[in-house]
């Protein structure tokens, strides 16, 4: 039924609490699920630096997502699903965008980080417009009061990939 899913993860642990789901999912069907974390462009995080500087953030942001993402595809390599990471550079909601088009994914699976509606009126959510723009069907995961899940920690994930 289900051949790829896209599982959109920026690092917090709302966004986690999508892993699960995805993972429950991947093993039922046997979709590949993608990893995708979106690195925001370099000039967003040093905007007074020149293009070398730029280079750098960007190589080391790529790398640290990529460490996250390969200790969230190792719980799904304990449960024999496949997975592959993506780490594009852009803005959220139109780089899941482009990722969920160019791998022809069946569905997209991300959380809800909930803020407050004035949040959501001046700042936009990232769930609202990939929900409102595609045309693939996107598994919302809303945010739990009073409960942290498991959080990986992307600098211990860091860290332990350069070990």
């Amino acid at each position: 039924m289900f051949r790829k899913i896209l599982l959109a993860l920026d690092g917090s642990i709302e966004s986690e609490r999508a892993i699960d789901p995805a993972l429950e999912i991947g093993k039922s069907t046997g979709a590949e699920v993608l990893l995708l974390r979106i690195i925001p462009p370099p000039w967003l995080q040093t905007p007074e630096a020149g293009p070398a500087e730029e280079y750098n953030v960007a190589v080391e942001a790529a790398r640290k997502a990529t460490a996250y993402l390969e200790m969230v595809a190792s719980r799904f390599a304990a449960e024999s699903v496949k997975t592959r990471i993506l780490v594009p550079c852009g803005e959220a909601h139109s780089e899941i965008l482009r990722a969920a088009h160019n791998e022809d994914v069946d569905f997209i699976v991300m959380t809800t980080h909930g803020g407050t509606a004035l949040e959501r009126t001046l700042l936009g959510s990232t769930a609202e417009k990939v929900m409102w723009t595609t045309r693939r069907p996107v598994f919302l995961v809303k945010p739990e009061k009073g409960r942290i899940a498991h959080h990986i920690d992307e600098a211990e994930a860091f860290g332990a990939a350069v070990r």
